[in-house]
């Protein structure tokens, strides 16, 4: 089979009208491993998750639909948290994370609908996933969209793009070891750019996080053509001060698909660590642009909650606002971004 871009498939911008939100409830797997050896995984509360979730599902059906993966041992505990106008899904799941184990959507030049299945490894480090790398096909096929496999192993909070030509990404997730040992930075490029439809490449060096080996929805992501929101760090003590300035340097003197300076735009970082025993900053950047809404993350650090929201706002002046403390979903290794998967609007029928 032709690949998407071959067919004149390409991924759509975030902020593209949706068809729908998918995501993932949290599943206490009794055979999970791993986890113990991050520390901002190993502090995760299943009971304040599942408030967390639900909290963040409920206030995305305000701007469009929400499909809700739930594994069946989960089924009650997900109706008596989710509002009526979600639809749950019954299926056997091992994680919550529907960034990174779902699909990721696609559309092609007549506006119908596909999506691509790429191996999912749980992070090259967390077992089992099985049941989570079925995920994105029964996305697929639960969508009537055109289906394309790629073995690449690739999480979507590991990519960011502006829908005309251009991808975030970073050197210490997809030049992992843990992901795709055989292929080489430029096999890894092409991929990318014959399943997304993408031209060129941003890299930047390293995120922000242990358990995701550093996926860009924490530092940086597009909020319209050309235009970057990015994590800044004015504290040159802090732990992070030289990474996430290394990135503002590369986002600010790179050029984009259409021959243009990136315009970047910074959100400060809170400086509160939240993780015991962990220096992980807590990252706004990780949020979710629905129709007519975003929905982001705080942090019980008011100085720097309003900040980020009024920045956000100002990017985003036409959307509601949603904050949502992001604490508890912190504490399992990400936060909105990581815990939803867009579904664009098509013309596909049975949407």
């Amino acid at each position: 089979m032709k690949n998407p871009k071959e067919l004149n498939y390409y991924m759509p911008a975030e902020w593209h009208p949706h068809e729908c939100c998918w995501m993932q409830w949290p599943y206490e797997n009794p055979k999970h491993s791993g986890y113990g050896d991050v520390p901002s995984w190993s502090h995760f509360d299943f009971d304040k998750g599942r408030l967390a979730w639900a909290s963040v599902a409920n206030a995305i059906s305000e701007f469009e639909k929400v499909k809700m993966i739930v594994h069946p041992d989960e089924l009650r505990k997900a109706k008596n948290l989710l509002n009526n106008k979600i639809q749950i899904i019954e299926l056997k799941i091992d994680d919550c994370w529907a960034r990174d184990s779902g699909a990721i959507f696609l559309l092609n030049d007549k506006n119908k609908l596909g999506g691509i299945d790429w191996e999912f490894n749980g992070w090259g480090k967390f077992k089992p996933y099985d049941s989570d790398n079925k995920i994105a096909k029964f996305m697929i096929e639960n969508s009537s969209a055109t289906y394309f496999k790629n073995n690449m192993i690739l999480e979507g909070g590991s990519i960011h793009i502006d829908g005309k030509g251009t991808l975030l990404t970073t050197e210490q997730c997809l030049l992992n070891k843990n992901r795709n040992p055989n292929l080489s930075k430029e096999e890894i490029e092409k991929n990318l750019k014959e399943f997304l439809n993408v031209n060129k490449i941003i890299w930047l060096k390293n995120g922000t996080d242990e358990g995701t080996d550093g996926h860009v929805d924490n530092i940086a992501c597009f909020v319209k053509p050309g235009n970057v929101i990015a994590l800044s760090c004015k504290d040159k003590n802090d732990t992070f001060y030289d990474r996430i300035n290394e990135n503002l340097e590369i986002l600010k003197t790179s050029i984009d698909s259409r021959g243009k300076r990136l315009e970047v735009t910074e959100i400060e970082m809170s400086y509160k660590r939240l993780i015991p025993n962990d220096d992980e900053p807590s990252s706004y950047i990780n949020f979710y642009i629905a129709n007519d809404g975003i929905v982001m993350p705080s942090f019980d650090d008011e100085k720097a909650d309003i900040n980020a929201k009024t920045i956000v706002q100002n990017a985003f002046p036409d959307k509601k606002i949603i904050c949502i403390n992001g604490i508890d979903i912190s504490m399992g290794g990400g936060n909105v971004h990581c815990i939803t998967q867009q579904q664009p609007k098509s013309i596909n029928e049975h949407n």
